[in-house]
Order: C-alpha cells, then structure tokens, then sequence
C-alpha cells in the first residue's frame, strides 16, 4: 500500500516539471486518457507483469484501432496483463505518433491503476513468478546458476530488474547461490539471464525509493518545496542500507 500511495504522490508531484517526448505531445492523448475505461470487473483473468523500460508508453486504440498514446509507467513498476484462454492477450496493431508517422508492432493488453491499456511486448515481463528488484552492486551476469558460465556482461548497481525468487540455485562446487533475473533488452518480455542472489534485492521500498531518486535526478528544474517532500518520503521508507546511503548522498 505504501508503494503505491507514494507511487501516486511522485507523479502527481513531478508532473508539471518533467518535460514531454514526441508520442507525449499527441493531441490523440487527451481524447484517449477520457475514452480509457477501468479494467472491467469481468476481465478477471490477469497476471503480474514488471515493467522493464523506464517510461514505458501505454496505449489506448482510437476509432480506427490504431495505437495512440495515454500514459506510461516507470522502470520497475507492478503492473497486470490480460489473459485469455490460457494465453496472454496480445495483438499486431499499428501505432500512430503525433507526427503522422505509424508503424506495426505486437501489443499486449494490460492494466495499470484500474484502466485498460495496450503496450509493446518489448516493454514488460510475461511471467506472474516475477517480481521486481534491483542491483545493489555491479553484477557479473551468467547463462545459467553455474560458476562457470559467467558471460562478459556486468550490471551495474541501483539497476532495476525483474526477479525469479522462486528460481534460487545453488553452486555446491563453488557455494554460491544465483537466482535469474529478467532486463530489458530490445526483445520480447526481457532476457533471462542470472546473477549472484546477494547482489539483489527485492525490498519493495528499494524499488520506490529508485523509482523516485530517478525522477528527481532526471528533473533539472524540480520546485524546491516538492524536492523537500520528496525528500521527506525517502526518509520515511524502510530501505536497504544500499539505497539509504544513496538517499544520504542526495
């Protein structure tokens, strides 16, 4: 509940500070936020998802069932996808931007604070066993719970991720515990890959905590008065001792 009482503060307070991008400025925005129904009470049928790209854009389908853009989520968040007969509702649809400019891609329909929208598949996980995490210091990432298939890929520390808990493997050889992590690159739902279990955590407050710092740093012109709110909430968070020297250092 914390999460996501703070969660709507953040965007309440930064948003008349955070500058908009090419899809933000679509007059399509205005007509589509009032046309979003809430999640209808029979479409029960969802699982969890974690949102892997930061700012990541929702979608709602205008007359001619074209994508046009309603909102977005940040790195990290909980969001639900839709599921029907077993299968995660998903379709090709034709993005339309502001610019005119419309391209094809796979949609997902998903629900985020009790309204219906459509996002890339790129953008999110598809695995209800996921939760989200973070980095709390830089990961040598491996193809599998096994000392010996490190890859040369690093992670670096105050990354947010998606996490397998129930994935926890432990090399005896080695005695080192991994668990596998899902991150955004460019595919479909994510890539999998694993990382040491004691570099992650999964502290909801982290997440929040991340989430914010990250708007803050991002916000060059941030109203001093919501700067000290903002401040306030961090404060107030049960963070990891990672996240609260980060905080301490703001």
């Amino acid at each position: 509940m914390k999460k996501i009482t703070i969660s709507i503060f953040i965007l309440c307070a930064l948003s008349l500070f955070i500058s908009c991008g090419d899809e933000k400025k679509s007059p399509a925005k205005k007509a589509n936020e009032t046309n979003s129904t809430k999640a209808k009470e029979n479409k029960v049928e969802t699982i969890t998802s974690v949102v892997l790209y930061d700012g990541t854009p929702f979608y709602s389908e205008n007359a001619d069932g074209k994508m046009v853009y309603a909102d977005e989520a940040p790195l990290g968040e909980t969001i639900r996808i839709y599921v029907k007969n077993n299968s995660i509702e998903q379709k090709e649809a034709i993005r339309l931007l502001s610019s005119g400019k419309e391209e094809t891609f796979n949609f997902v329909h998903v629900a985020y604070f009790d309204k219906d929208y459509w996002t890339r598949d790129i953008f999110i996980t598809n695995d209800a066993a996921l939760t989200a995490g973070c980095i709390t210091a830089q990961a040598l990432t491996y193809s599998s719970p096994d000392g010996s298939s490190a890859t040369s890929k690093k992670i670096e520390a105050g990354t947010l991720v998606a996490v397998n808990e129930s994935s926890k493997t432990r090399d005896t050889d080695l005695d080192i515990e991994f668990v596998e992590i899902t991150y955004y690159s460019g595919a479909a739902f994510g890539k999998r890959i694993y990382v040491k279990s004691n570099l992650v955590s999964t502290n909801s407050a982290d997440i929040v905590a991340l989430q914010t710092i990250a708007k803050m740093k991002s916000n060059e012109n941030l109203n001093p008065d919501v700067k000290t709110q903002l401040m306030d909430s961090l404060n107030s968070l049960p963070v990891s001792s990672y996240v609260a020297d980060i905080i301490s250092d703001l």
